[in-house]
């Protein structure tokens, strides 16, 4: 399950809410869900719960190729950055990935308890919001010729009114 909040980004494996961050060189702020170009990227996983922070954690970035990779288990793969479960009592989590193109990945989380192991997805794109601002665009572009197309119209009919009264 995965939640874009006023809080940032977060991700839930189990009952566990993490916040991440995807940082790029140049970007204005930090991304989540919409990386704005391919490249090196650090992804912040931090948490608040100091029971998250006493189980391990595993992490890995995968690229999500709708093949069903993930589902058959065999990450290897598609596994674009991985850290192998550890605990992190200070609740923070950074790993470097360098997403090599444009296309959709996840951010994979596991948690363990020693008897609970608890798993959560956030889906990412990565150089694909450029595409929206073009629909943005075209849908506008539509919109002020449909604007002007009326009001021309409706001058052409004002000026047959005035020419048939007067």
């Amino acid at each position: 399950m995965d939640m874009n909040m006023n809080m940032g980004c977060m991700l839930m494996a189990g009952m566990h809410e993490m916040q991440v961050s995807v940082y790029q060189s140049g970007a204005l702020d930090d991304s989540c869900q919409d990386i704005p170009s391919p490249g090196p990227a650090v992804i912040t996983l931090s948490s608040a719960s100091k029971d998250l922070r006493d189980m391990t954690t595993e992490v890995r970035i995968v690229r999500d190729t709708g093949t069903g990779t993930a589902a058959t288990g065999n990450l290897d793969q598609v596994t674009l950055a991985y850290l192998a479960p550890k605990n992190y009592p200070a609740g923070v989590i950074t790993l470097p990935a360098n997403f090599d193109k444009p296309g959709k990945y996840a951010v994979l989380v596991t948690v363990r308890d020693g008897k609970v192991a608890m798993s959560g997805r956030l889906g990412m794109t990565v150089g694909e919001s450029s595409r929206q601002w073009i629909f943005v665009f075209i849908g506008s572009g539509v919109i002020v010729a449909a604007a002007f197309g009326y009001y021309f119209r409706e001058q052409r009919h004002k000026k047959k009114l005035s020419a048939t009264s007067g």
